[in-house]
Protein backbone atom coordinates (compact mmCIF):
# COMPACT_ATOMS: atom_id res chain seq x y z
CA UNK A 1 0.00 0.00 0.00
CA UNK A 2 2.61 2.25 1.01
CA UNK A 3 4.46 2.11 -2.68
CA UNK A 4 1.10 2.45 -4.22
CA UNK A 5 0.52 5.56 -2.07
CA UNK A 6 4.01 6.97 -2.58
CA UNK A 7 3.28 6.31 -6.78
CA UNK A 8 0.61 8.02 -6.91
CA UNK A 9 1.87 10.80 -5.41
CA UNK A 10 4.52 11.10 -7.83
CA UNK A 11 3.08 10.76 -10.73
CA UNK A 12 -0.30 13.74 -9.32
CA UNK A 13 2.48 16.07 -8.08
CA UNK A 14 4.71 15.91 -11.53
CA UNK A 15 2.43 17.86 -13.85
CA UNK A 16 1.62 20.47 -10.86
CA UNK A 17 5.53 21.36 -10.32
CA UNK A 18 6.42 20.92 -13.69
CA UNK A 19 4.01 24.18 -14.08
CA UNK A 20 5.58 25.76 -10.38
CA UNK A 21 6.83 28.72 -11.91
CA UNK A 22 3.96 30.55 -13.21
CA UNK A 23 1.57 28.96 -10.46
CA UNK A 24 3.03 29.96 -7.38
CA UNK A 25 5.94 32.46 -8.36
CA UNK A 26 5.18 34.59 -11.20
CA UNK A 27 2.84 33.78 -14.18
CA UNK A 28 4.18 35.90 -17.27
CA UNK A 29 7.88 35.45 -17.41
CA UNK A 30 9.52 37.77 -20.05
CA UNK A 31 13.27 38.42 -19.07
CA UNK A 32 15.76 36.09 -19.39
CA UNK A 33 16.62 35.85 -15.89
CA UNK A 34 12.65 35.25 -14.90
CA UNK A 35 12.65 32.59 -18.14
CA UNK A 36 15.80 30.91 -16.90
CA UNK A 37 14.53 30.78 -13.10
CA UNK A 38 11.02 29.15 -14.72
CA UNK A 39 13.18 25.83 -16.56
CA UNK A 40 15.22 25.48 -13.96
CA UNK A 41 12.68 25.58 -10.77
CA UNK A 42 10.53 23.52 -13.09
CA UNK A 43 13.21 20.86 -13.58
CA UNK A 44 13.88 20.51 -10.11
CA UNK A 45 10.60 20.60 -8.90
CA UNK A 46 9.30 17.86 -11.75
CA UNK A 47 12.37 15.22 -10.97
CA UNK A 48 11.72 15.56 -7.08
CA UNK A 49 7.89 14.84 -6.96
CA UNK A 50 6.17 13.03 -4.09
CA UNK A 51 9.87 13.92 -2.07
CA UNK A 52 7.70 15.59 0.80
CA UNK A 53 4.55 13.11 1.16
CA UNK A 54 7.08 10.15 0.33
CA UNK A 55 8.97 11.17 3.65
CA UNK A 56 6.05 11.25 5.36
CA UNK A 57 4.82 8.10 4.57
CA UNK A 58 8.39 6.81 4.91
CA UNK A 59 7.65 7.77 8.62
CA UNK A 60 4.47 5.72 8.54
CA UNK A 61 5.48 3.15 7.55
CA UNK A 62 8.63 2.77 9.89
CA UNK A 63 6.21 3.04 12.95
CA UNK A 64 3.91 0.11 11.88
CA UNK A 65 6.85 -2.05 11.43
CA UNK A 66 8.16 -1.45 15.17
CA UNK A 67 5.02 -2.68 15.86
CA UNK A 68 4.92 -5.51 13.56
CA UNK A 69 8.62 -6.73 13.36
CA UNK A 70 9.45 -8.31 16.86
CA UNK A 71 12.80 -6.45 17.49
CA UNK A 72 14.50 -3.18 16.85
CA UNK A 73 16.81 -4.36 14.69
CA UNK A 74 15.11 -6.36 12.25
CA UNK A 75 12.40 -3.62 12.61
CA UNK A 76 15.40 -1.04 11.87
CA UNK A 77 16.70 -3.56 9.10
CA UNK A 78 13.19 -3.80 6.95
CA UNK A 79 12.42 0.26 7.77
CA UNK A 80 15.86 0.97 6.03
CA UNK A 81 15.20 -1.38 3.03
CA UNK A 82 11.20 -0.24 2.90
CA UNK A 83 12.59 3.20 2.86
CA UNK A 84 15.35 2.67 -0.30
CA UNK A 85 12.51 0.80 -2.08
CA UNK A 86 10.07 4.01 -1.77
CA UNK A 87 12.81 6.36 -2.93
CA UNK A 88 13.30 4.29 -6.00
CA UNK A 89 9.76 4.07 -6.66
CA UNK A 90 9.24 7.42 -6.56
CA UNK A 91 12.10 8.73 -8.57
CA UNK A 92 10.77 6.14 -10.90
CA UNK A 93 7.93 7.85 -11.23
CA UNK A 94 8.55 11.38 -11.32
CA UNK A 95 11.05 10.76 -14.05
CA UNK A 96 8.78 9.29 -16.37
CA UNK A 97 6.29 11.74 -15.34
CA UNK A 98 8.91 14.98 -15.85
CA UNK A 99 9.67 13.64 -19.57
CA UNK A 100 8.26 17.09 -20.78
CA UNK A 101 9.92 18.94 -18.90
CA UNK A 102 13.40 16.65 -20.13
CA UNK A 103 11.51 17.99 -24.20
CA UNK A 104 11.32 21.66 -22.64
CA UNK A 105 14.99 21.20 -21.74
CA UNK A 106 15.39 20.17 -25.27
CA UNK A 107 13.78 22.77 -27.22
CA UNK A 108 15.59 25.66 -25.12
CA UNK A 109 18.51 23.78 -26.09
CA UNK A 110 18.29 23.57 -29.44
CA UNK A 111 16.66 26.80 -30.54
CA UNK A 112 18.33 29.19 -27.77
CA UNK A 113 22.14 27.86 -27.60
CA UNK A 114 23.80 29.30 -24.48
CA UNK A 115 20.39 29.63 -22.88
CA UNK A 116 21.17 27.31 -20.67
CA UNK A 117 24.80 27.39 -19.72
CA UNK A 118 25.04 23.86 -18.24
CA UNK A 119 22.27 20.60 -18.71
CA UNK A 120 20.21 21.29 -15.46
CA UNK A 121 20.25 17.42 -15.44
CA UNK A 122 24.27 17.04 -15.03
CA UNK A 123 24.00 19.71 -12.63
CA UNK A 124 26.00 19.42 -9.08
CA UNK A 125 23.18 20.93 -7.07
CA UNK A 126 20.89 19.18 -8.63
CA UNK A 127 22.14 15.89 -8.10
CA UNK A 128 22.73 17.08 -4.48
CA UNK A 129 18.69 17.62 -4.08
CA UNK A 130 18.11 14.44 -5.80
CA UNK A 131 20.63 12.20 -3.24
CA UNK A 132 19.67 14.36 -0.34
CA UNK A 133 16.00 14.10 -0.48
CA UNK A 134 16.31 10.48 -1.61
CA UNK A 135 18.41 9.28 1.33
CA UNK A 136 15.58 11.16 3.23
CA UNK A 137 13.23 8.38 3.00
CA UNK A 138 15.08 5.72 4.76
CA UNK A 139 16.26 8.31 7.33
CA UNK A 140 12.20 9.08 8.03
CA UNK A 141 11.43 5.08 7.82
CA UNK A 142 14.50 5.00 10.60
CA UNK A 143 12.96 8.14 12.68
CA UNK A 144 9.40 6.02 11.98
CA UNK A 145 10.77 2.81 13.62
CA UNK A 146 11.93 5.16 16.59
CA UNK A 147 8.03 6.74 17.03
CA UNK A 148 6.28 3.66 16.45
CA UNK A 149 8.71 1.81 19.42
CA UNK A 150 7.31 5.12 21.17
CA UNK A 151 3.87 4.73 20.71
CA UNK A 152 3.36 0.90 20.49
CA UNK A 153 0.35 0.63 22.80
CA UNK A 154 -1.57 3.12 20.40
CA UNK A 155 -0.56 0.81 17.42
CA UNK A 156 -1.99 -2.12 18.69
CA UNK A 157 -5.95 -0.91 19.00
CA UNK A 158 -8.10 -2.17 16.94
CA UNK A 159 -7.12 -1.67 12.73
CA UNK A 160 -9.95 1.02 12.30
CA UNK A 161 -9.33 3.75 15.12
CA UNK A 162 -5.03 3.46 14.11
CA UNK A 163 -5.92 4.52 10.80
CA UNK A 164 -7.99 7.19 11.58
CA UNK A 165 -5.65 8.55 14.22
CA UNK A 166 -3.06 7.80 11.59
CA UNK A 167 -5.18 10.29 9.44
CA UNK A 168 -5.88 12.81 12.30
CA UNK A 169 -1.60 12.76 12.76
CA UNK A 170 -0.73 12.56 9.22
CA UNK A 171 -2.73 15.42 7.02
CA UNK A 172 -2.29 18.27 9.91
CA UNK A 173 1.25 18.13 10.35
CA UNK A 174 1.84 17.62 6.48
CA UNK A 175 -0.41 20.49 5.56
CA UNK A 176 1.34 22.82 8.03
CA UNK A 177 4.90 21.47 7.27
CA UNK A 178 3.71 21.88 2.88
CA UNK A 179 2.97 25.55 3.94
CA UNK A 180 5.91 26.28 6.09
CA UNK A 181 7.90 24.73 3.05
CA UNK A 182 6.30 27.29 0.72
CA UNK A 183 7.34 30.37 2.86
CA UNK A 184 11.08 29.13 3.13
CA UNK A 185 10.80 28.69 -0.60
CA UNK A 186 9.40 32.27 -1.08
CA UNK A 187 10.89 33.69 1.68
CA UNK A 188 13.84 36.97 1.17
CA UNK A 189 17.07 35.55 2.92
CA UNK A 190 17.89 32.78 5.79
CA UNK A 191 16.62 34.38 9.07
CA UNK A 192 17.81 31.74 11.85
CA UNK A 193 13.89 31.25 13.09
CA UNK A 194 13.06 29.62 9.05
CA UNK A 195 15.98 27.18 9.73
CA UNK A 196 14.50 26.25 13.08
CA UNK A 197 10.96 26.14 12.02
CA UNK A 198 12.76 23.48 9.25
CA UNK A 199 14.48 22.05 11.71
CA UNK A 200 11.57 21.01 13.52
CA UNK A 201 9.88 19.61 10.18
CA UNK A 202 12.42 17.77 8.29
CA UNK A 203 10.18 17.09 5.08
CA UNK A 204 9.40 21.18 4.93
CA UNK A 205 12.89 21.44 3.67
CA UNK A 206 12.09 19.53 0.40
CA UNK A 207 10.14 22.68 -1.64
CA UNK A 208 13.07 25.33 -0.43
CA UNK A 209 15.69 23.17 -0.89
CA UNK A 210 14.60 22.64 -4.83
CA UNK A 211 13.61 25.95 -5.45
CA UNK A 212 16.50 27.82 -3.66
CA UNK A 213 18.98 25.28 -5.14
CA UNK A 214 17.37 26.04 -8.73
CA UNK A 215 17.94 29.34 -8.78
CA UNK A 216 21.40 29.46 -6.60
CA UNK A 217 19.98 31.19 -3.68
CA UNK A 218 21.74 28.96 -0.84
CA UNK A 219 19.75 26.23 -1.38
CA UNK A 220 22.66 23.98 0.41
CA UNK A 221 21.90 25.87 3.25
CA UNK A 222 17.94 23.99 2.81
CA UNK A 223 18.66 20.78 1.46
CA UNK A 224 21.65 20.16 4.35
CA UNK A 225 18.87 21.31 7.12
CA UNK A 226 16.89 18.45 5.96
CA UNK A 227 19.30 15.79 6.22
CA UNK A 228 20.75 16.90 9.68
CA UNK A 229 17.48 17.32 10.93
CA UNK A 230 15.82 14.56 9.67
CA UNK A 231 19.23 12.39 11.13
CA UNK A 232 18.79 14.10 14.42
CA UNK A 233 15.10 13.68 14.63
CA UNK A 234 15.34 9.68 13.18
CA UNK A 235 18.52 9.67 17.12
CA UNK A 236 16.13 11.46 19.31
CA UNK A 237 12.87 8.92 18.23
CA UNK A 238 15.34 6.25 18.29
CA UNK A 239 16.31 6.87 21.78
CA UNK A 240 13.15 8.30 23.03
CA UNK A 241 11.58 4.61 21.74
CA UNK A 242 14.10 2.66 23.52
CA UNK A 243 13.91 4.13 26.69
CA UNK A 244 9.62 3.47 26.63
CA UNK A 245 10.53 0.39 25.34
CA UNK A 246 12.47 -0.18 28.95
CA UNK A 247 10.30 1.82 30.77
CA UNK A 248 7.75 -0.76 29.45
CA UNK A 249 8.94 -3.94 30.21
CA UNK A 250 10.48 -2.71 33.57
CA UNK A 251 6.86 -2.24 34.90
CA UNK A 252 5.40 -5.60 33.70
CA UNK A 253 7.49 -7.37 35.49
Amino acid sequence: MAVGLVAAGAAALAPINSDFYHVWIYNDPQTNEELHEEVMIEVFMAHTSGFFWGQIIALILGAFLAARVRGMSRALGSAVCAGLLLAAVDFAVAWQSSAGVRQRIAWWTENHPGFLPTDPLSDGGFHHVLAVGLASFPVAAIAGVGLGTLITPLLRLPAVVVAILTVLAAVPYGAFAAVSGWFAAAADGEPVALFVLLALLPPAAVTPSAVRTAIGDHGDAFTNTMLVSGVVWALLLLIAGLLARHRRSRSGR
